[in-house]
């Protein structure tokens, strides 16, 4: 497996996650925190830099539209120019376009992305605007490599809805037997205790995620060393079973099963906000969508409860949204310049006050919401994990995607997909093995 950050930078990044301000670790005639670093590529010929994106929330799509206006007026010779797209699509898009070297200027990054495909940003004065526990994080399955260019921190756990547990003589479940009661309580009321369904598999996967995140790595950092050195399987270890089981049995089991079929991301987003279920799996790109609905209702943030000991519960942090460069853009020093506005303190604080989320840009700290309270208090006690699907490798996280909601729906066992999983975590390995010779 490419390195993974280590526990000591992982503990730095995360306890930082919401003030993401650290201090400024620039080199001589490095651009200061709020400054964009100058560039080549001043000249007026017009450029147009085309951005594929996956952020189709509104939110985030505002922040774009803000911060292209604002990198415009200044340079009045680029025009940005971006599409947005779901993650599928925007996987099979790039992919096709990597094949046929015909790939955007700019990307919001994906692991799927080849790294012989994007432009190696290592060295750029800009990057010194950026927590730098922050950038070592998003790029840690790179070797060293600077590939992404992460803009800001996010999260994945359970939203809960405080209004529907107290409304329903409920607390917020510690451990999972409170869990159970909580669920059994709500079903018996007729509520659904997740918001989640199978029309948007996107909105079933979230939870999951953060369900493996707790149970395998929140217990075992080194997992997927340990995997590649054949000293572990999922078949035999128990923590992997247990994801996929909470996930089945609790989060779809306990949702409104009967409708799941109809239940979108947008449907879910709003079960949550109107205190239609009381737990919802997702992460910060959710909640301009909740708060869109809700703005006012009363919510909290979680890591699911995985045993009786409160302590195993931890949240999965980790850098979210990044930039990266093709290799073979045209346009890279104008690409470069976009980068660099990026960084400055201006818009860090456009991302941050529409998106909801922790920027990345040193100087900026912005209260995005209540819940920041509830991941502060995770990372302040070190009950958190920054390893999620993004240290996979991507021919395994594809076939997990492919097949998770067979299992969920009752459509295969565990021996027949951890077995699956099993032979695609070999296949990705020695895909990246070769690779790398």
């Amino acid at each position: 497996m490419k390195k993974v950050a280590s526990t000591l930078t992982a503990v730095v990044l995360l306890s930082s996650v919401l003030a993401a301000c650290g201090s400024n670790n620039s080199d001589n005639g490095a651009a200061s925190p709020g400054s964009a670093a100058p560039s080549a590529g001043n000249g007026t010929e017009p450029v147009k830099l085309q951005v594929l994106s996956l952020k189709q929330e509104q939110s985030s799509q505002e922040a774009f539209k803000q911060i292209t206006e604002k990198f415009q007026k200044e340079n009045p010779n680029i025009t940005i120019e971006i599409q947005t797209m779901n993650a599928d699509q925007l996987k099979t898009t790039l992919r096709a376009r990597a094949a046929a070297k015909e790939m955007p200027d700019l990307v919001t990054w994906m692991k799927e992305i080849e790294p012989d495909s994007l432009l190696d940003l290592s060295g750029e004065s800009f990057l010194s605007n950026l927590n730098a526990e922050s950038v070592a994080a998003a790029n840690a399955i790179y070797d060293g490599k600077v590939y992404a260019m992460p803009i800001d921190n996010g999260y994945i756990g359970f939203y809960y809805n405080k209004t529907v547990l107290a409304d329903n003589g409920l607390e917020v479940p510690r451990t999972l037997s409170e869990m159970k009661k909580a669920a059994e309580t709500l079903k018996a009321n007729g509520i659904p205790a997740f918001a989640t369904g199978a029309k948007d598999l996107s909105v079933a996967y979230m939870p999951l995620i953060s369900l493996f995140s707790e149970t395998v790595f929140g217990q075992n950092p080194n997992w997927s060393q340990d995997r590649d050195e054949g000293k572990v399987s999922i078949a035999t270890d128990p923590n992997w079973k247990l994801a996929f089981d909470l996930h089945k049995d609790y989060v779809y089991g306990y949702s409104d099963v009967g409708n799941s079929y109809n239940i979108s991301y947008d449907d879910a987003n709003a079960m949550i906000a109107q205190g239609k279920a009381a737990f919802y799996g997702n992460g910060p790109w959710a909640l301009s969508g909740i708060r869109e609905v809700g703005p006012d209702a009363d919510l909290g943030l979680m890591a699911f409860p995985i045993s009786e000991n409160p302590d195993d519960s931890k949240l999965l942090v980790f850098p979210d949204t990044s930039l990266s460069i093709s290799k073979d853009s045209k346009n890279i020093e104008a690409a470069k310049k976009f980068l660099a506005f990026m960084t400055t303190q201006e818009a860090g604080t456009i991302w941050s006050e529409n998106v909801k989320v922790a920027s990345t840009v040193n100087g900026v700290n912005v209260d995005y919401d209540p819940i920041a309270k509830d991941i502060n208090e995770y990372i302040s006690s070190g009950r958190f994990t920054p390893y999620g699907d993004r240290v996979l490798r991507s021919v395994f996280t594809d076939k997990l995607w492919e097949d998770f909601s067979k299992y969920m729906l009752g459509q295969t066992d565990w021996a027949k997909l951890s077995a699956d999983l099993d032979e695609f975590w070999d296949k990705a390995k020695d895909i990246d093995n070769t690779a790398g010779k």
